[in-house]
C-alpha cells in the first residue's frame, strides 16, 4: 500500500512539475522515446515517419542529427528503426550504446528485449524484463510490452 501511495504521489508531483515547466501531456503508448527526457519537437518528424512505417528514412534522418543531451533517446530510436528495417546487428549496437549512456533507459531495455526475442535469446529478454521490473515502480509500458512479447513467445 505504501509503495502504491508513493508511486501515485510521485506521478502527481511529476505531472505538476511538468505542467509548471511548460511540458505537455504524456502518452501512455509504448513510444521509442523515453518519457524521462524532454524531447520537445526534436523527434516529431521521426515519430511521424515511424507511424508511417518509414523506418529506413527515419533511421537515415536520425543518423544525421547532432549529438545533444538526449543522445540516449536518439540511439534508442536508431536501434528501433534499424530493428524494424531488419538490420538486427546495427540495432544491437545502438541499444548497447544507449544503455551504456543511460543504463536505466526503459524503452532501450524493452526494445533490446524485443531484439533478443527476435534473435532467439529468450533468457536475455527475461533479464531485461527483470531490470525493467526493478526500474518501474508500477508496470510501465516498456515492461508490459516486453512481458507480453515473452509470454507470446513461450506460448508458441
Amino acid at each position: 500500500m505504501k509503495k502504491l501511495f508513493c508511486a501515485v504521489m510521485v506521478g502527481v508531483m511529476s505531472a505538476s512539475i511538468a505542467m509548471a515547466a511548460g511540458g505537455g501531456t504524456s502518452s501512455s503508448s509504448y513510444s521509442p522515446v523515453s518519457s524521462n527526457y524532454k524531447t520537445a519537437d526534436r523527434f516529431k518528424e521521426i515519430h511521424a515517419l515511424i507511424d508511417q512505417n518509414e523506418f529506413g528514412i527515419a533511421h537515415t534522418k536520425l543518423k544525421a542529427m547532432p549529438v545533444k543531451s538526449d543522445e540516449a533517446d536518439r540511439l534508442n530510436l536508431l536501434g528501433f528503426t534499424a530493428r524494424k528495417s531488419g538490420n538486427l546487428n546495427a540495432a544491437a549496437k545502438f541499444y548497447d550504446l544507449a544503455l551504456e549512456m543511460h543504463p536505466k533507459h526503459k524503452n532501450a531495455l524493452g526494445y533490446q528485449g524485443e531484439l533478443y526475442i527476435q534473435l532467439g535469446q529468450l533468457e536475455k529478454a527475461k533479464a531485461n524484463l527483470a531490470k525493467l521490473e526493478k526500474i518501474c515502480w508500477m508496470p510501465c509500458s516498456a515492461e508490459s510490452e516486453l512481458r507480453k512479447s515473452i509470454t507470446e513467445t513461450l506460448m508458441n
